[in-house]
């Protein structure tokens, strides 16, 4: 969805709004005429033909007064009142409307592209920059919002007092109107001219805020690391130099649209002089202009739409700003939106139940290549099956492609050739969302939000009860909540920070096992406990979940070497398959890792 279809969604505040808006306008623009009335038949100059209708148009409530120029005062002074106090009540409405509009386009906004970034695979997110993601959610759906309500409140205000105060002058006296509409286009290329610069200057700032949120996130998330080179002196001044340089694009292109207002302002204050030096001041009798009397109310009130010009071109230059800003913004909004994902969900089979030891999963002569198939493979002609409550254990180098292989049960890859096999069906043929039921995955760096332990644990099944978590908690020998004295409702920091590597670690298994899944993947997610712990955490799943397939990828062989199936990677490549014994006596890499851990001694 691009953004014109939310903007579409608010049509009938873009209709509602502005009109309203226009009864305001209107009546700020029959404000002065009345004025103009009042004085000149205060002063029994009632030649103006504009003067003689209102006249006419105020006798129609009657007389208040016998005196006839009090009577036209009182009457056209309550008359102005009461247009300023329904221009107030319309103006609240148009803002009403405005805000609530802009609000619901902000929201829908923010909701899709959040819906959006957690759609697009890790692949697509890597190619765009989550940090530049980030700030599209939050500081470019703001600017789109901004845009919406000040379109609403003057998009349409702002030409329509321009242009009725161009009409009314030319109607007063023309020559006048002719100096006003001289300063228009003028300011009008002004504004214009320094639109198509900021433009191109806005993109460029928010690509430094790109720039900017980047570097905070990777400094925030190293920040051990920085410590511990000491590089703070360092990144401090690195940030500091792409912080000046946001500022100095920043001030640049303030210092464009600062030429604005001086430059509007000149011309404004020059139509002014030319208007009072038109004239003279004779309230009784006027003065001649080429040949013409015209009265010093016309005067006055020429001034008065002068200034309501000068103040709606003010106002017009800052609107500029606002759209020029969202309009770079929306451009953002949608590249983002345009993003297809590299992962389909086109297919809705229905997932057919398994029995223990029927083939629940099969890789096919597949192969994930990053680019073309020469430059960079991450998988290379993999092929295995695995029977339904077996364990699979993976071991390989760094960069083996360990992971690789299991993002490819999840969906969060596709294969670029070869076929991936989920109980006997192409696994491209489910919906994500079943498929995804179905697997439990846990990564090394355990995820873990901001609420409570009982939260943290629902996320994974929100039917679950305290009886099912705690006896989750045991099996996965995260006995530490216990000791808490609120126990499941103990506080969680964002991140789990108030928890150690290996605490988090078994939290995430415990939550993983309470979605009751299929699948059951282990991705390096016991790296952070001892051997004593790891081992009881698998042999109590092995004894509670004995239909549950596992998929283990581990740097320690002592964690997979009772696995049922076992592959050793090199390269993107499986370089051999078996059990334990098996790969001791025909794997030299696989004996090699084996007898270095054990410091030498072999054990079966």
């Amino acid at each position: 969805m691009k953004v014109s279809k939310i903007l579409k969604k608010q049509t009938l505040a873009y209709i509602v709004g502005p009109l309203f808006k226009m009864i305001e306008a209107f009546f700020d623009l029959m404000i002065p005429l009345f004025m103009k009335a009042v004085i000149d038949l205060s002063f029994n100059t009632t030649s103006d033909i504009i003067t003689r209708s209102i006249a006419d148009f105020l006798k129609l409530f009657g007389t208040w007064f016998t005196d006839e120029r009090i009577n036209y005062a009182i009457i056209g002074g309550t008359l102005i009142l009461l247009m300023g106090i329904i221009g107030f009540m319309t103006t609240m409405v148009c803002q009403y409307i405005a805000a609530r509009a802009a609000s619901k386009v902000g929201t829908d906004l923010r909701d899709t592209i959040y819906e959006k970034i957690i759609t697009l695979s890790k692949k697509d997110l890597e190619k765009f920059s989550l940090n530049k993601a980030l700030t599209i959610l939050n500081a470019d759906s703001y600017q789109v919002q901004q845009g919406v309500l000040f379109f609403i409140r003057l998009g349409i205000r702002a030409p329509f007092i321009i242009l009725g105060s161009l009409v009314i002058s030319f109607i007063l006296d023309y020559h006048i109107g002719l100096v006003f509409l001289s300063i228009v286009p003028l300011i009008l290329f002004i504004i214009f001219f320094v639109m198509k610069r900021a433009s191109k200057e806005y993109l460029s700032i928010q690509s430094q805020l790109d720039y900017l949120s980047n570097l905070t996130s990777d400094n925030l998330e190293g920040t051990r690391v920085i410590k511990a080179f000491d590089k703070q002196k360092y990144e401090c001044e690195k940030f500091d130099r792409g912080s000046k340089e946001y500022a100095s694009k920043a001030i640049r292109v303030n210092k464009i649209n600062s030429l604005i207002n001086p430059l509007t302002f000149s011309i404004v204050t020059l139509a002014t002089i030319l208007t009072v030096l038109i004239g003279g001041f004779d309230m009784k009798n006027g003065f001649v202009v080429l040949g013409e009397v015209v009265l010093p109310s016309t005067i006055i009130t020429l001034t008065s739409y002068l200034t309501q010009i000068f103040q709606t071109l003010i106002l017009l230059t800052n609107l500029v700003t606002i759209f020029t800003k969202s309009i770079v913004s929306w451009k953002r909004c949608d590249s983002l939106l345009e993003i297809e994902s590299s992962i389909y969900d086109t297919k809705k089979l229905v997932i057919p139940n398994f029995n223990l030891g029927d083939e629940i999963l099969r890789f096919d002569h597949v192969f994930v290549n990053y680019g073309t198939k020469e430059q960079n493979s991450a998988l290379k002609d993999i092929s295995f099956s695995l029977n339904k409550g077996e364990t699979l254990g993976i071991i390989g180098g760094t960069g083996s492609g360990k992971t690789t292989l299991v993002r490819l049960i999840c969906r969060f890859l596709d294969s670029s050739e070869g076929t991936v096999y989920y109980k006997n069906n192409d696994i491209k043929d489910y919906s994500l969302y079943n498929l995804r039921e179905e697997i439990a995955y846990n990564v090394q760096k355990a995820s873990l939000f901001k609420g409570t332990i009982r939260f943290n644990m629902q996320i994974a099944n929100s039917d679950v009860t305290d009886e099912d978590i705690i006896k989750a908690l045991k099996i996965a020998k995260a006995d530490f909540v216990f000791d808490y004295p609120d126990k499941l409702d103990h506080n969680v920091e964002e991140n789990g920070k108030n928890f150690s590597g290996g605490q988090r670690q078994r939290l995430a298994i415990a939550r993983s096992l309470l979605k009751n899944s299929e699948i059951l993947i282990l991705d390096d997610s016991t790296s952070a406990l001892d051997l004593l712990t790891d081992r009881t955490v698998r042999e109590n799943i092995k004894i509670n979940y004995p239909d549950l397939t596992k998929v283990i990828i581990s740097q320690r062989v002592s964690t997979i070497m009772q696995a049922e199936k076992i592959l050793v990677m090199q390269e993107g490549k499986i370089i051999a398959s078996g059990k334990h014994d098996e790969l001791i006596k025909s794997c030299p890499i696989y004996k090699d890792t084996y007898l270095s851990q054990q410091g030498g001694r072999y054990e079966c």
